[in-house]
């Protein structure tokens, strides 16, 4: 899961620098206003796409871990009754022998 964290907050780092890169090349291109303003809305709405992209990603592999976990919990807690149901019987079952030599 750390991997997955890192492998976030990288590809947030790129999207912002080719967000920052974008604009400023725009920005900083000889052409006039309304060309201009053209280009980055245009790049603003590929870079929204991409986001969505990555959100909708990470939010897939969080359902999917939140699942796992669930599932693993399940296994234990099925495991944990069964060894305590176990672990009463042979309670009882020494409760029982120790009361019969001692002739409870």
């Amino acid at each position: 899961m750390a991997k997955e964290s890192g492998a976030f907050k990288l590809l947030a780092g790129l999207l912002i620098g080719a967000a920052a890169g974008a604009a400023a090349g725009i920005l900083l291109a000889p052409q006039s206003g309304e060309e201009t303003r053209k280009q980055l809305r245009k790049e603003a709405e590929r870079l929204k796409k991409e986001a969505e992209k990555y959100s909708n990603d990470f939010s897939e592999k969080a359902k999917k871990a939140k699942k796992d976990i669930e599932d693993r919990l399940a296994d234990v807690k099925s495991k944990l009754q069964s060894t305590a149901e176990d672990v009463k019987g042979q309670a009882k079952k020494a409760k029982d022998e120790f009361q019969d030599n001692v002739g409870v």
